[in-house]
């Protein structure tokens, strides 16, 4: 009897934490994935109109993007979570210099966006990919403080307003054609709108302080956190990145389109990976900060486990788009064959950052900047050689696999430092 109670028991507990997974991380994946479709539909959108060139251009600059997320986690985000959430007294308002010192990130982002669109499509197209490029980080960082605040909902919101109006500035563009300059005025215009949940509040903190007082009071946190954090960082960013930037540059961008397209399928889990981590560096400075570090580990493998599933999500819909309705990826000037090869390699390098990150947290929640720094600088020179290699030696679009093989000496390296850190809390207790 007792047996056939507990066999009774057992899919009814796993539908439960199969639920406590999905409303853990449904919000922030749900506001994420939709981000994410929008720009899916913006890059679709120009595989159709715009130029073979122009694709490879729009989608570096979404790269361009994409790493300032990083650099904006790196020097601000992250160092502001962990200062918000090391204990219960910690005053909000102590921390203001760091939205100023996101205000210079994000000009320096929207400076680089406009060079990038200046020399490769034109004038009007890098002013508004600039104002863009800046809103960016601005918005980014909104979503930053509202996680470090526990207040995903917030994030959502912009999140959805985004997409919102993404969306109605295609559904506009699908009448009446656009080019370079009007794609950058959506990224413009959703940014602006993304914005609004957060407030006016949270814009004026930006010019609260002068800079140089605020780069002053910055400076112990770059010392102690984001000189390491921004190392990390970097290199990361060759790591993962170096074919976007090493094809563009030896190759071109319309060398560059076949891979857009393949990485095109992966960018919502990219994106997913990014605002997830937000969400869980909370939750496991906390724990690791209380000395809870069951708790951590337990986040960690929830994490884990949370994006796995994704990716599988992500592989079906790759695999449904691209065998059920090819014409909606694909057109005539792209070379469908290096299609499938990107596709194939982004699905292996997409899987390598699903199980590699939440590590990767938990190193960061533990302060670990400058040992995951030394591991991120070695697969940095692996990727860099192999990807390069690879250019010179083969079709650019086997590039992806030089950052698969950096990826996994990465992976490996973290994993070393996570179960080092777990053997000596065991030791300890």
């Amino acid at each position: 009897m007792a047996e056939a109670q507990v066999a009774e028991n057992l899919p009814t507990g796993r539908v439960r934490r199969l639920g406590s997974l999905f409303g853990r991380f449904g919000l922030a994946s749900l506001s994420s994935a939709i981000v994410s479709v929008s720009h899916l539909l913006v890059q679709l959108f120009s595989i159709h109109h715009l130029e073979t060139a122009a694709i490879g251009t729009l989608a570096f600059l979404l790269v361009i993007i994409q790493f300032g997320y990083g650099l904006s986690n790196a020097l601000v985000s992250t160092p502001y979570t962990i200062a918000v959430n090391q204990g219960d007294d910690a005053d909000a308002r102590s921390f203001d210099f760091f939205f100023p010192v996101n205000l210079m990130l994000a000009a320096s982002q929207g400076l680089i966006c406009a060079a990038i669109a200046w020399a490769t499509a034109s004038p009007a197209a890098a002013l508004l990919f600039g104002m863009a490029g800046m809103l960016s980080l601005i918005r980014w960082f909104g979503r930053s403080n509202a996680y470090a605040h526990h207040a995903p909902a917030r994030a959502a919101r912009s999140d959805l307003a985004y997409a919102g109006t993404i969306l109605a500035g295609l559904l506009i563009a699908m009448r009446t054609g656009a080019d370079m300059p009007a794609i950058g005025g959506m990224l413009v215009a959703a940014s602006l709108v993304g914005l609004l949940p957060f407030g006016l509040a949270y814009l004026r903190r930006h010019f609260a302080m002068a800079p140089a007082r605020a780069m002053g009071a910055y400076r112990p946190v770059w010392k102690e956190q984001s000189a390491w954090t921004l190392v990390g960082v970097l290199s990361t960013e060759a790591t993962s990145n170096s074919h976007s930037y090493i094809v563009t540059l030896l190759a071109g961008p319309t060398a560059f389109a076949p891979i857009a397209v393949g990485m095109l399928f992966f960018r919502p889990v990219n994106v997913c990976i990014t605002a997830l981590t937000q969400l869980e560096r909370p939750r496991m400075t906390r724990a690791v900060a209380r000395g809870d570090h069951d708790a951590a580990i337990r986040s960690e493998r929830v994490f884990m486990a949370a994006l796995v599933m994704l990716w599988l999500a992500t592989c079906a819909v790759a695999a449904i788009a691209l065998y059920a309705f090819p014409g909606l990826i694909l057109k005539p000037t792209l070379d469908h064959r290096l299609v499938m090869v990107a596709v194939g390699l982004c699905a292996l390098l997409s899987l390598v950052q699903c199980v590699q990150t939440p590590m990767s947290v938990m190193t960061q929640a533990r302060k670990a900047f400058r040992p995951l720094a030394a591991q991120s600088m070695r697969s940095c020179g692996v990727g860099l050689v192999a990807v390069t290699l690879l250019v010179l030696g083969t079709a650019p679009v086997f590039s992806i696999g030089g950052v698969v093989l950096s990826q996994l000496v990465m992976m490996l390296g973290i994993w070393q430092l996570d179960r080092k850190w777990r053997r000596d809390q065991r030791g300890a207790a």
